[in-house]
């Protein structure tokens, strides 16, 4: 379906009739992510076919403000989690210097990329970079959102996992089955992959309300009990204010618990039709980037200032306590139903740059094979990551700074 034709004569597209669609609501929906005017047209054909809940999926008219939880949702993630340690390396004035450079490049950039995407009737963030850039910068895109993503799953499964396993140890498991390898495996086969088998981006949208309501309830326990454990603990208030070489190395970090930019056409699309407009997205895209670099910047500064040097690189692992196991319980249930979000876009940019085709199209043995090899390839690395004998908490900074900064910068 992505034909050098469907590239070079994308407003062709707009002027399909019912007849050249066809019977296949497939067909529509993946005509219909390649251009922009003409759209009710192509919903109001797809809605009378059989199955049509299927291109439904794919067109949810979202209310400006369910659009804005997407949008924060594609961004705090796991990613969140790590800014303490940002601000332990970078010092607080340079972690809030960092998170504003950031936010202002982020929302900047949604604006550019959805302003080209209306004028060049290209409403797919690959398809719009071959426009300008031809083959090469669709490619190099699907290559930076493969990479930013992939980077997310390896995260996410490293915190389900290495959280997991902790709890377990707590309640008295000692069984080689409850160290952090086969814990790890077993949330990974028994429950992440199941939920990664669902093949449209519009079918885990609701999941943004339950996601951004347990990383709430995280943030208010480091801004809770956070001080509470500094005074009781008599931690050191010798802070580090500023750190050039800090603020550089986290720079992927940060990129990383912002980045929302492969989501950012989804999200448009899915949006209702009066939204569907520069001012309108301007204000969602701009509330959106505000509130999540605001959770992450008190996340960062209250983390840090509640443990300083003690800091680690997941800031749940500064909480042993039994009495904070139903935050840790919350966060892997998040996790959990969280990682389909990157993982259905990961798998679109690997089968389009693979195959060429939406991996939305492909037949249900296929995708079931490639959903459970893209998974086994993430687990095996997080495997070795904790085999190499680096504690969850380094590695999952060592995944952020590493996919975040080349990802980013790509």
């Amino acid at each position: 379906m992505f034909e050098d034709d469907n590239h070079k004569h994308s407003h062709t597209q707009s002027l399909l009739t019912p007849q050249d669609i066809g019977e296949d609501v497939e067909t529509v929906g993946a005509a219909y992510f390649h251009s922009y005017h003409d759209m009710e047209s192509k919903i109001e054909v797809a809605s009378h076919r059989r199955h049509s809940t299927s291109f439904s999926s794919l067109n949810l008219q979202n209310s400006a403000a369910l659009t804005t939880f997407l949008l924060l949702n594609a961004m705090i993630g796991s990613g969140i989690l790590n800014q303490p340690y940002v601000f332990k390396q970078s010092g607080l004035v340079g972690g809030l210097l960092g998170f504003i450079i950031a936010a202002t490049a982020t929302w900047t950039g949604l604006l550019c990329l959805t302003a080209a995407g209306i004028k060049e009737d290209v409403l797919e963030y690959s398809g719009l970079a071959r426009k300008a850039f031809d083959k090469n910068g669709e490619r190099l895109v699907d290559i930076a959102i493969i990479v930013l993503t992939f980077g997310s799953q390896l995260g996410y499964i490293l915190v389900v996992g290495t959280t997991s396993a902790d709890l377990l140890s707590s309640w008295g498991c000692n069984s080689i089955v409850c160290n952090d390898f086969f814990t790890t495996i077993i949330a990974v086969a028994a429950f992440v992959t199941p939920v990664c088998m669902f093949r449209h981006f519009g079918h885990l949208a609701y999941l943004s309300l339950f996601s951004i309501g347990a990383i709430v309830a995280v943030l208010l326990l480091v801004l809770i009990a956070g001080p509470i454990k500094h005074s009781i603990d008599n931690s050191s208030s010798d802070y580090k204010i500023f750190s050039l070489s800090g603020m550089l190395q986290s720079t992927g970090s940060i990129v990383f618990s912002l980045a929302c930019t492969s989501g950012n056409f989804q999200a448009f699309i899915s949006t209702e039709k009066a939204s569907q407009n520069m001012p309108s997205w301007a204000a969602i895209t701009g509330k959106a980037v505000s509130i999540g670099t605001l959770m992450c910047m008190v996340m960062g500064v209250a983390g840090y200032l509640s443990f300083g040097d003690r800091t680690e690189g997941m800031i749940l692992d500064n909480f042993g306590q039994h009495g904070y196991d139903f935050f840790k319980v919350m966060v892997v249930t998040h996790l959990i139903l969280y990682i389909p979000v990157n993982f259905v876009i990961m798998r679109y940019s690997i089968v389009k740059l693979t195959t060429g085709t939406r991996s939305e199209l492909l037949d249900s043995w296929t995708h079931a094979v490639l959903t459970i090899a893209l998974m086994a390839i993430v687990t095996t690395i997080v495997i070795l990551l904790l085999g190499l004998g680096l504690a969850s908490g380094e590695a999952f900074s060592l995944i952020l700074n590493i996919t975040g900064g080349i990802g980013g910068n790509i």
